[in-house]
């Protein structure tokens, strides 16, 4: 290894160990929202009032429950408070997290990295709403909202790592570093950087256990298998679906790759509406 390379992972180690992230925080309007989602004492109209104080994650609401997963018959939602009705709480956390993920990681025009970044959130994006539609037609063992939110989270890793490699140039103009780097290190940030935004540890353990390949086949599924599937489909595209019936995720999930070919047929227009919903 080479030295800026040691000296970033010996900072990573220190950060990760000490719990201290050099990140954006992610809007205030966001951390609102998770904190009224979590409050019992909370109702649609609190909601709506932090909402509507944000117009861009209003319309990315909006977008989300006039989306083909959400709509229910032929009717447009127009106003915010039966757009949440419409989609549930659950679902408006998913959407403001979707909203601060971007505002909260971006890079100054003329970066090196900004390719990168807008091809991990469309990534992200298109892993979430693939994660909803397993969560919600599989036997997983959480709620199709938990494992979305679990998709929007499970590259925060790279998004920290991509932030601070800005900070090496001399490390990161070697992009096969960076790669590598990447790959060793996103989950064990990921999580670290879940539990410290204090979201429920099902999705830390699941975003850090997202690339475990080898599960007991017999055992409940979790958010690890949800992600493991997600990914493999957003990376190789859904037609490499029909290949993944030995995969113990799969098995875990109690789908074949019959099964699971089927599942995204008949939900395609689906996933495609919510990806377009999270992405503007």
């Amino acid at each position: 290894m080479s030295n800026p390379a040691f000296e970033f992972v010996r900072q990573l180690g220190t950060e990760l160990a000490a719990g201290e992230f050099d990140l954006p925080p992610f809007p205030d309007t966001a951390m609102r929202v998770q904190r009224c989602v979590s409050d019992p004492e909370s109702d649609i109209n609190a909601l709506g009032i932090i909402i509507a104080g944000e117009p861009a994650l209003a319309a990315r609401l909006m977008r989300m429950a006039n989306s083909a997963m959400m709509r229910r018959g032929p009717m447009e939602v127009t106003d915010i408070n039966t757009a949440i009705s419409r989609v549930g709480m659950d679902m408006v956390q998913n959407a403001a997290v979707s909203f601060a993920a971007r505002e909260a990681f971006s890079f100054p025009a003329g970066s090196p990295f900004i390719k990168d970044l807008n091809e991990l959130r469309q990534h992200s994006v298109k892993v979430a709403s693939l994660c909803y539609v397993l969560g919600k037609y599989s036997k997983f063992a959480g709620k199709p909202d938990e494992a979305m939110l679990a998709g929007l989270l499970h590259a925060v890793g790279k998004f920290y790592i991509l932030t601070k490699a800005a900070d090496h140039p001399e490390l990161f103009s070697d992009r096969e570093a960076l790669d590598t780097l990447m790959s060793q290190w996103h989950t064990g940030v990921a999580r670290a950087i879940i539990e410290s935004w204090n979201f429920p540890e099902s999705i830390a353990i699941g975003v850090d256990e997202q690339e475990l390949k080898e599960r007991d086949r017999i055992s409940s599924a979790d958010v690890s298998d949800v992600l493991f599937i997600a990914n493999i489909l957003s990376r190789a595209g859904v037609n490499v679906a029909s290949e993944l019936g030995d995969l113990d995720a799969l098995a875990r999930l109690r789908m074949d790759s019959e099964s699971l070919v089927q599942v995204l047929e008949e939900n395609e227009e689906e996933i495609q509406s919510m990806v377009d919903a999270l992405s503007g």
